[in-house]
This record gives C-alpha cells, structure tokens and sequence, in this order.
C-alpha cells in the first residue's frame, strides 16, 4: 500500500489510491483488505483525483447506511467542487435527469419510492418467474452446443435486458440503444461522455411517456404515470425514475450472473459440489453476491452535518463518503476465511444490496432471475468450461457497478489450469 500522506489539520492520514487505478478495476479486494486491516475508514484520493472517506468495515458500513439524516443521497449538499466534476456545473443541484428515490432524501425519496414498490412485491415478482423462464429458455437453445459463445452478450445481457424492458413495455428494436445508454453512463469513458449519454437519454425516456400516455398498457410505466397524474410525483421525477430504472435494471443482474458463473469456474471443487447438489444453486448465489458484489460501492454520500461512525467523525461539509459494500463484505469480523468463495458458507448479513431505506428495491427481481437463470445455464451446459484463460478475462469498473467484459465459454471437459488470482 502505498504511504499514508499526512495532514497538518488534525484529520486522519489521507490514503492516494492513484497508484492503484488497475488494481481497483481488476481485483480491488487486495486493496481494500491491507486498508481494512489499518482501519475501517479512511480518508482517500481516488484515482480521477476525487477526496472522498472510505468506510470499508461491516459495522462501519451499516452504520454509515442507517444515517440517511447526516449522510444525504442529495447531490444538493454535496461540495461545488463535487458538482463541478460528476454534475458539470458547481451550481447544479440534481442531475440532468431529475431527482429519483435514489439521489432522494427523506421525505422525498419514501414518496419516490412508495409508487415502484407496489411493482416489487413479492406476488408481482413471482408472477414474472413464467416470463423469466421462457426468456432463458429461448436464449439458452440459441446458444452452439459446439462452439464458444459469451455468457454475458449470449445469454446473461438480452435475458435482463428483456426483463427489465417487459415491465417498462419498451419497443424490441429499442433494446439494442438503451444498452448502448445503459452502457455509456454504467461504465463512463470520461465525465463529458456520460453527460452526454444522459442528454441523449433524456429524450428517448419523455418520448417513452408520452407514446404511453397515447397507448397505456398494464405495465410499471402506466402505473408510474398514473401515480405522476395523482401528484405523487413530478413528471420531471417521473422521467428520473424510468431513467433509474432502466440503467440499474439490468447492469446489477448482468453483473451478478456473471460474476457466479465466473466464481464458479474459478473455483471447481465448488462447481462440483453444486453439480453434486444442484440444490445449492441459491447459495452459489449468495456467496457470489458476497464475493464479487455487482455494486463495489453504494451511491454517494454527502455529509451534510457531522457525524461520528465507529471512533471516526467527518465533518459535516458536504463531504463525499463512499460505502465500500464489497469490502464490508469480506470483514473477517463478519465472515470467517472471508477471501475464500464457499457455496456451504453459512449465511452472514450481506450489504450487497445496502442498508436501511436505500435498500435496492430490485434485490427480488434480481434473485428471481439469477435463481432461474443459474440452473438453466448448467442444465444446459452441466460440463460448462471457460473458453478463455481466466485470468486474462478483463473487468469494467464504473461509479457503481463493476462487472466482467466477457466471459467465454463452451461445452465440454473442465480445464485443468489453475485459478485465476484476480478473484
């Protein structure tokens, strides 16, 4: 790790995670372990050169999770500095696309979110389990039995996609630009290309609305423009929240079938305890969702007045504070041998779809569609082998979610390499 760069203010050593820009891509979890070990919060320089306090502990991170009323989602009470970089204007006090449950503070964000939890209960959910099954389905019988595809553009990015764009009753020929979107804003180039994937977005989501006004239908959307009529929401917030939904509601899965089926290859004593006991399907899960989170971290925080979290206090300056979920995940003070994937663990409390009122109300469509999709991957493919050296498959990282480019595979006998270390 590299030196701890004292200040003269009497604020902890700042860490500079400059050095570590590949690392925190490609295999953060050495990282925020050595950090871990020192403390669970420390003051940091990201890599774009962004001050911000990591809070890296389990305890650290729940408590952190439970204060909404001193750390604000709001990118209001974020420094001008702050909003310079990530809004492009040191004035703005939202972002381009308005305000939505996630960026949302009480008690905005309870009546944000009232209106898209009626369509995540737990009967709406499993009415989908049909669609979900029939969609994996039809993409795994596309898929060769004699040649390599990708698990992700092959089966795992079109299955969630689908999803996602059944409920909000988006056009089929549109799929393909509201990944190009999703993409562009989910794993950013530069802070002027993700400005300008919102931009473009923005007009696609108002046009959306509208032909459903024209031509309602039985769907999420309706009932989001339904509740908008009622005033229980802007339209400005209106077009946030399908522009929420249609970003966060397909990345996470992505990342997390991918992710389980990559842990799983690299780790083939636990693929064939599950090929052993297929029951275990939902614990792969689980232990995947712990080792390999989707979300590296939660949305941005911002201190909007001093709070004290373990023995640390941050000033209430509007400070940033990112939650780093995959390293809550993996304190020893949580979970046992926490660097080792164990589809038997016992269960822990996992922060991989955070804490508190931001809980992620998606965490049941996201289950149900690993939960199908899973299974039905190794049905079809129970020989399931990398096409590709592991170790050499490359990772995206972006402001939320980090997940694998590509995972190659084909049918046929388990490759008898090492695993890789990046895991």
């Amino acid at each position: 790790m590299t030196e701890l760069t004292g200040t003269s203010t009497g604020q902890p050593p700042t860490v500079d995670l400059g050095p570590y820009a590949d690392a925190l891509t490609h295999n953060p979890h050495p990282v925020y372990a050595r950090l871990l070990e020192k403390s669970p919060i420390h003051r940091a320089t990201q890599p774009d050169g962004t001050e911000t306090w990591l809070i890296l502990g389990h305890p650290e991170a729940k408590e952190a999770l439970s204060n909404p009323s001193a750390l604000s989602s709001d990118p209001a009470n974020a420094t001008p500095q702050w909003r310079a970089r990530y809004l492009g204007d040191p004035n703005a006090r939202e972002l381009p696309q308005g305000k939505s449950m996630i960026n949302a503070d009480s008690p905005d964000h309870a009546r944000l979110r009232k209106p898209v939890q009626r369509a995540f209960t737990p009967r709406r959910i499993n009415a989908l389990r049909g669609t979900v099954e029939e969609h994996a389905d039809q993409l795994l019988q596309g898929l060769p039995s004699d040649a390599a595809f990708d698990v992700i553009d092959d089966f795992v990015a079109p299955l969630t996609l689908g999803m996602i764009c059944t409920i909000l009753a988006i056009p089929d020929l549109d799929r393909d630009r509201v990944r190009g979107w999703a993409d562009r804003i989910g794993f950013p180039t530069s802070a002027e290309d993700v400005t300008a994937a919102r931009h473009e977005l923005i007009p696609y989501t108002d046009q959306l609305i509208a032909d459903q006004r024209i031509h309602p239908g039985q769907g999420l959307l309706s009932e989001l423009i339904e509740a908008t009529d009622d005033g229980q929401m802007t339209p400005t917030e209106l077009r946030a929240t399908i522009f929420l939904l249609l970003n966060a509601g397909h990345e996470t899965v992505i990342s997390l079938l991918a992710s389980t089926v990559f842990c799983l290859l690299s780790h083939p004593d636990q693929f064939a305890a599950l090929r052993d006991s297929p029951t275990l399907a939902d614990q792969a899960i689980d232990e995947a969702l712990r080792f390999q989170p989707p979300a590296i971290s939660a949305p941005p925080r911002f201190a909007r007045e001093d709070c004290t979290i373990g023995s640390t206090t941050i000033p209430g300056d509007g400070s940033l504070v990112t939650v780093v979920l995959s390293s809550a995940n993996r304190d020893p003070r949580e979970f046992t041998h926490p660097h080792s994937f164990d589809i038997t663990r016992p269960p822990g409390e996992l922060l991989s779809f955070s804490h508190g009122v931001h809980f992620c109300l998606g965490w049941s469509l996201a289950r149900l569609e690993a939960g199908i999709a899973l299974p039905a991957l190794l049905n079809r493919f129970p020989d399931l082998a990398p096409a590709a050296e592991l170790s050499a498959l490359k990772w995206r990282s972006g402001p939320i979610v980090r997940r694998l480019e590509h995972v190659p595979c084909k049918s046929g006998a388990r490759s008898s390499a090492a695993p890789p270390h990046n895991n």
